[in-house]
Order: C-alpha cells, then structure tokens, then sequence
C-alpha cells in the first residue's frame, strides 16, 4: 500500500491537467480584401502555382453559392452503350450536371441570424456586426479599388496545431475562359470532340469547378499571442511569353541560322500573397501588397455560457 499511494498520486497529478483543460477561448473576426492600384511595376511569376485549399473550413459557400441538392437526381451518367443509341439524350442530361456557377460573387458574405457558440462551431456574422462596412464603401469609390471580399466570423481559437484554416474566395468566375493552370481552355466545336475512343466512348468532363479572382485561406491560432497565417492568390488576366528556336534557312548559307522568337498568349496570372503575423486582440491589422490589401481585426468576445437557472428556480435531475 505505502507504494500504491504514491503512484496514484503522479497518475492524478497528470491526469488532472487533462481532466481540468480550460475550454478554448472565443473570439470575433472580421476581414476584407481589395484590389489596389499597383504603381510597383513588379512583373509576376508566370509558373506560380496555385494554393491548394486542403482542409480549409468553408463558411461562405453556404450563403452565396447555388444550392447542389437539387442536382443530386442528375448526377447519373451515361455508359458507352447510352451514349451510342441516344447522344442527344446523353448530351442534355450531361448539360443538366454542369452547375452554372455565378460569374461574379458578391463581396459581401453573412449570415441571414445570429450563430449560437454554445454549439461549439464557427459561424459567420450577420451584416450588422461587421464593423468595415463604411470604410470599404468609401474604399470602393477610389480608382483602382475593388472590395472582392467582406465577412467575419466568432470561432473558438486553438493552438497552432489544431487551427484549421478558413478558406476565402470571391470576385470574378475566370473558368468559362481559362484552366486553373493559368491556360486558355480549349475550344469544343462539336459533340465528338468530347470521347474518348480508348476509354470507351466516354465523354470528358468540362467542369472544373469555379476559378475565382481572390481564392485562399487565413488560419488564426493562439501561441501565448495571436497569430495570424494568411495565404491567398490574386488571379489576374495577363500575358504569358515565352520564346522558341526558329530556324532561319539561307540557300546561299552553308548552314542554317537559329534564331529566338518570341511567343505570347493571353493567360491568367497567380500573384502570391503570403504573410504570417503576430496580432493584437481589437487591432486593426493590414496585411500590405503591391496588388492588394488583406485588413483583420480580431475582437475578443465575451465567452459563450450555458444561462443559469433565474433565482427561485430549482434543477431537476433525473437518473438515467
């Protein structure tokens, strides 16, 4: 017994830590993103690739794109065999499953009712409690300036490890005329240039997905500090140049002559921004760039609290 009561009271001693964890604190964010005018005449890398979402949380799809389920019912396709005896058929329910995605979103992204944190999940704010508004309206008025994307949210915070990241994207619908690759799409002049003879006559799929002007992701975390991670992509129409080997044939010449020629296609552009910062709680944070603007503030928020029984009144309880 005298070496069994000390035992108990290290495996106590560390599970208590476990057992007494605090519950995570909450806080309000609220964030926007603009294009500037850009005076740095900074040329951007044409091999960028662009961010991968990953796990990010999506709160904003929710309330500003088209509702899926009622495409559930046409997500059949066609076999080999369906599309050799009806192609018209097949076409129109292959049409039917291509979810016409706006071309533009709008900038601003909330909710219709207030969320409750008593639930545990992040939520996003309604129109009334974002505290930018008439700043960026006054932003928005000034040359060269465009508000892709206003929203804020009350989530608990977590440690590095945990955070998961946000995912934030808006303004214009490039996929119509590019590839997420940044290249031209191909152009479909007919129905047979969809098969696949060596797959069994299947059609490719045109739908990638939306292509948005502003896509990317913020995760907040709590290390002693604030921290804030942000990572987003500015797709921006442009040029892409490159330059090929011509060959310069001279009857009179013993030898031919190569020469450089340079070659230029429209394509959609991926400017970086990629900053990490540690932040104050109620302060305003601009996250700067030569192309765009990224302004967080962080609100610390009173803690959500299950309400207490009014004085008087008794709580019952019940074995199970």
């Amino acid at each position: 017994m005298k070496y069994l009561l000390p035992l108990l009271t290290v495996l106590t001693s560390i599970a208590s830590p476990i057992a007494q964890a605090e519950d995570p604190t909450w806080f309000e964010v609220e964030v926007a993103v603009f294009t500037r005018p850009d005076a740095s005449g900074e040329i951007w890398d044409q091999d960028q690739s662009p961010i991968a979402l990953g796990n990010s949380r999506d709160l904003i799809g929710p309330v500003l794109m088209p509702d899926l389920s009622q495409f559930e019912a046409a997500l059949s396709e066609c076999n080999a065999n369906e599309w050799l005896m009806d192609p018209q058929g097949c076409q129109e329910r292959q049409d039917n499953r291509q979810i016409q995605m706006p071309a533009q979103l709008p900038a601003v992204a909330v909710a219709e009712k207030t969320g409750n944190p008593l639930e545990g999940e992040p939520f996003l704010l309604t129109r009334d409690q974002l505290q930018f508004s008439d700043t960026l309206a006054q932003l928005a008025r000034k040359p060269g300036y465009s508000v892709l994307l206003h929203t804020g949210w009350q989530m608990p915070v977590y440690g590095r490890r945990s955070a998961q990241p946000f995912a934030l994207y808006g303004g214009k619908n490039f996929a119509e005329q590019f590839q997420s690759n940044g290249h031209l799409k191909p152009l479909e002049d007919d129905l047979l240039s969809q098969f696949d003879f060596f797959t069994g006559f299947a059609p490719q799929s045109r739908q990638e997905g939306p292509l948005w002007q502003l896509n990317g992701k913020l995760k907040i975390y709590l290390d002693h500090f604030l921290f804030i991670e942000a990572r987003l992509d500015l797709r921006e129409e442009g040029e892409r140049v490159w330059s090929v080997e011509a060959i310069e044939s001279d009857p009179d010449a013993l030898q031919a002559d190569a020469a450089e020629v340079e070659q230029r296609e429209p394509f959609l552009l991926t400017i970086p921004l990629d900053q990490n910062r540690r932040v104050r709680s109620r302060e305003i944070h601009y996250f700067d760039h030569p192309k765009m603007g990224l302004v967080v503030q962080i609100r610390r928020m009173e803690q959500p609290q299950a309400a207490q029984p009014s004085e008087g009144e008794t709580v019952t309880q019940t074995n199970p």
